[in-house]
C-alpha cells in the first residue's frame, strides 16, 4: 500500500502554491544537503534531491555555472524557486512589454504555473548562490509515467 499523498503519487497535480511549500521546507533543511553540492558531481551542476512520479525536487549551486542564462519555457510543468544562499536576479518576459524584474534573497522564493517563461542569474554581490527547484508535471502523459512528456526532466533536468 502507498501511504503519500496523492499529490505525490501522480494522482493530482500539485499547485504552485503547495510546491513552493515543498522548496521552502527543503531549502530549510540547506545543512542537511549541503554536503552533496560539494561532491564532484555536485557544485555547479543540478543535484537530484528527490525524484517520484511527477516530482522531482533539486538543487542548483550557481558558482560553477557560466554567466548569462536564457529564457526557461515551462510548459507541462508547475514548479517554485527556494533560495537557501545568495540572490537571484529573476526576470519574467510578459508580452508586448518590458521584463518583469524581481531580485530574490535568501530565505525567499517564487512560484510559477505552466504559463511562466523566466530566467534567473545569481547575484555576484551577494555572495555564492544555491537554490532548490521543484517540479510537478501536469501533461495527462506524465501521470502515465512518461518522462519524455517533459524533455528536460527526461534529460535528467529540471
Amino acid at each position: 500500500m502507498d501511504i503519500r499523498p496523492a499529490a505525490l503519487r501522480g494522482e493530482r497535480t500539485l499547485e504552485p502554491e503547495e510546491l513552493l511549500e515543498i522548496a521552502y521546507d527543503v531549502g530549510r533543511d540547506y545543512h542537511r544537503w549541503r554536503p552533496r553540492l560539494a561532491e564532484p558531481e555536485g557544485e555547479g551542476s543540478w543535484l537530484p534531491l528527490y525524484r517520484a512520479d511527477v516530482l522531482g525536487v533539486w538543487a542548483l549551486g550557481w558558482d560553477c555555472l557560466p554567466p548569462g542564462a536564457a529564457y526557461l519555457d515551462h510548459e507541462r510543468m508547475r514548479g517554485a524557486v527556494y533560495v537557501a544562499r545568495g540572490a537571484l536576479t529573476h526576470e519574467r518576459a510578459r508580452l508586448g512589454n518590458a521584463p518583469h524584474t524581481d531580485e530574490v534573497g535568501a530565505g525567499n522564493g517564487f512560484c510559477f504555473d505552466e504559463t511562466f517563461y523566466h530566467r534567473m542569474r545569481p547575484v555576484g554581490e551577494a555572495g555564492p548562490t544555491v537554490t532548490v527547484h521543484v517540479f510537478a508535471l501536469t501533461a495527462p502523459e506524465a501521470a502515465a509515467g512518461d518522462d519524455r512528456a517533459c524533455p528536460a526532466l527526461w534529460l535528467g533536468l529540471p
